[in-house]
């Protein structure tokens, strides 16, 4: 599950959050009192905002945001995949 780590004070954590919701994966939000109040395990990780993903560690608005674009971009193809259907370009090929 992804985790968001913030602080009530971030101002590009909105954004973040609002892509997050828009994704629809399951995602927990800890919103922090403080910088200092992340777990152990993500005291080298920097400053909040941070997003952990399975192994990955991603941490700054704009890095997160284009992490959540990817992860975008592989959900459509996903579900793009899980049909029967066969998919073709606008030349007729098949993609």
């Amino acid at each position: 599950m992804i985790k968001f780590y913030r602080t009530r004070q971030c101002s590009g954590c909105a954004a973040i959050q609002d892509a997050l919701e828009e994704l629809c994966m399951a995602h927990e939000t800890v919103v922090l009192e403080s910088p200092n109040d992340l777990p152990p395990e993500l005291a080298d990780a920097g400053c909040p905002p941070i997003l952990v993903d399975g192994r990955d560690v991603i941490q700054g608005s704009k890095e997160i945001i284009a992490h959540l674009e990817e992860l975008e971009q592989f959900k459509e193809l996903w579900y793009k995949f899980q049909s029967d259907a066969c998919y073709c370009n606008e030349q007729g090929d098949i993609d």
